[in-house]
């Protein structure tokens, strides 16, 4: 039922999908003095020793270099594949089930992208039918807990989500294996929706068969997120059986899915509300820590240190030199033969986009109403909806902002594994800030008086998400001077936290507020940013005044400062 692994190398490729390494080899000096290519690891997943070489394999056309270049910064180390070539075909049930396909050493690029699996999309419908039922169960009684309740419930199905995305990007298969892992992980994360939005805010206190039918919706849904969890893990552990060389990161992963399973598992039996809550903030927290990637960093860096020593024996006698390390923010190489699966940085990208999206129609699906006979032709509730349109498009633009066109930058997934996790982790309280806003504007087009939970919901919403959309941006590495735009990056930054600093205080002033002038608020906010951000990323024109800083900035840094083209942002 499972073939051998296929053939890495990029002139014998055997798949066409655009599979990039998370590693991008740098020269350093190794423990014996010699030169060495170490692999810098990059976003989710470590690198390799694996290497293959790129002569003669052609490369993509222009426009796809230039927007790869882009997207993911030059084009330093990178290997183009030949064109895709037609998929295998099954001709046995055994082919039914592909082994992963994988990459390894450099960083390997497609000419063109691949596709998102069928069966990924048709999962993603249930994921907006999620949303908007965690929503309503949000907005039913807006207050504090309300907000508690929808945080640690909306973490589980984020992670299901995640783990979806993980295995189809990773993998690079859209087999029978997966497909039915999709079939099951619906059925559960169906059945845990249900049962976490029923879950009551308040305990009922004395009497046994209320209590009993509230712990019953904590528990039902405990077994569901973990029966999908569970199977996640079986998947994973049967990749380390039939694929050698990973094994050990693949056991590493399953471990890393399975440990908070053991976190959770006590939701099972425990009934008092504040253990629960509790233990359900741990679980967020061990699940958050990504113990895979702490694995790979500690063994990269034991590594490293034992070569080091070795190095320091095989040294005559004499003044100490400089011995090679690596920063906090990097991955070290790992062992000799030890293999990480690589992960499709555009696949990655898509898939958070698409998720956002997702949420954002939550929002305009929130906007519909029916028109009644006073809401007839250009109305109040016409108005309101059209404004919380245009707060919706407003952050869209504002979430594609480092994807224009004028932007040539370092994706944060492949920056660094560190960036690579912020990345990834950031878009779990954005969404959940969206999702809250959503809740909020249906409330206030289809009534002007509100509860001021509402509007707090509303405010906080849209500054939070403005706030992690600013640190998203922020991860990513940019590739030119901090002040070849009009409005350098430092200083958009700034003004988007103030601007999101106001939305969350707004709600401050709920008494004297009506609906419509909130959506006001969140309307002028969320285009002043979307003005300031399209303007500032402008190229500076030549004259006086840039002439002049350009001229202080070389007195302060020395003769070559104009030279440097790269800046973090």
């Amino acid at each position: 039922m499972f073939r051998p692994p296929r053939s890495e190398s990029p002139s014998q490729l055997e798949d066409g999908s655009p599979t990039i390494s998370p590693s991008s080899p740098r020269t350093n000096k190794s423990p014996n003095g010699n030169s060495e290519e170490v692999h810098q690891a990059h976003g989710e997943h470590g690198g390799s020793s694996a290497s293959a070489s790129g002569v003669g394999v052609p490369r993509p056309h222009p426009t796809h270099e230039l927007s790869n270049t882009r997207k993911f910064g030059p084009d330093d180390h990178v290997v183009y594949h030949r064109d895709s070539i037609e998929a295998d075909k099954a001709y046995r049930i055994r082919d039914l089930i592909r082994p992963p396909v994988i990459r390894q050493g450099k960083i390997h690029r497609e000419p063109s992208p691949r596709e998102v699996p069928r069966f990924e999309l048709f999962f993603d419908l249930l994921f907006v039918a999620i949303i908007h039922q965690l929503a309503d169960a949000a907005i039913e009684e807006p207050s504090g807990a309300a907000v508690a309740r929808f945080v640690l419930t909306f973490w589980p199905s984020w992670s299901i989500w995640e783990e979806a995305r993980k295995y189809s990007n990773v993998s690079g298969t859209d087999d029978l294996l997966h497909r039915g892992w999709i079939l099951i992980g619906m059925i559960c994360i169906l059945g845990y929706s249900a049962n976490a939005s029923a879950i009551a805010l308040e305990v009922a206190v004395g009497n046994e068969e209320e209590m009993g039918t509230e712990h019953l919706a904590v528990q039902a849904a405990t077994a569901f997120w973990l029966v999908i969890k569970l199977t996640r893990v079986i998947v994973l552990f049967f990749y380390a059986w039939r694929l050698p060389p990973f094994r050990t990161s693949q056991i590493l992963g399953g471990l890393a899915v399975l440990l908070p399973m053991f976190v959770y598992l006590p939701l099972i039996w425990v009934t008092n509300r504040t253990a629960q809550i509790v233990i359900a903030s741990l679980g967020i927290a061990v699940d958050i820590m990504r113990l895979d990637l702490i694995a790979y960093n500690l063994m990269g860096r034991w590594h490293l240190r034992r070569q080091a020593k070795e190095w320091a024996k095989s040294q005559p006698v004499g003044p100490a030199e400089h011995r090679p390390g690596v920063k906090w923010h990097n991955m070290p190489s790992m062992p000799e033969g030890f293999r990480i699966p690589a992960m499709n940085i555009e696949h990655a990208i898509e898939r958070s986009s698409a998720f956002v999206v997702i949420v954002l129609g939550e929002l305009v699906m929130n906007l519909l109403y029916t028109a009644t006979a006073a809401d007839l032709g250009v109305s109040l509730k016409f108005g309101k909806a059209a404004l919380g349109l245009m707060v919706a498009w407003a952050m869209n633009y504002l979430y594609l902002f480092p994807f224009e066109p004028n932007m040539e930058y370092e994706h944060a997934l492949r920056h660094s594994w560190v960036t690579g996790v912020l990345f990834t982790f950031l878009h779990w309280p954005l969404c959940a800030s969206l999702v809250l806003a959503s809740a909020a504007s249906g409330r206030m087009v289809a009534s002007e008086e509100v509860d001021a939970g509402v509007h707090w919901y509303w405010g906080c919403g849209l500054g939070f998400a403005v706030l992690f959309i600013t640190l998203i941006d922020l991860m990513h590495r940019n590739l030119a001077p901090t002040f070849a735009t009009r409005i350098p990056r430092p200083f958009r930054a700034s003004i988007a936290l103030l601007c999101a600093l106001a939305l969350i205080l707004v709600p401050l002033g709920t008494d004297s507020l009506t609906s419509i002038a909130m959506l006001a608020i969140g309307v002028g906010i969320t285009w002043l940013l979307v003005v300031i951000n399209i303007v500032g990323i402008l190229p500076r024109p030549e004259g006086w005044w840039a002439a002049g800083k350009l001229k202080k900035r070389r007195e302060r840094g020395g003769e070559g400062e104009e030279n440097v083209t790269l800046s973090t942002y």
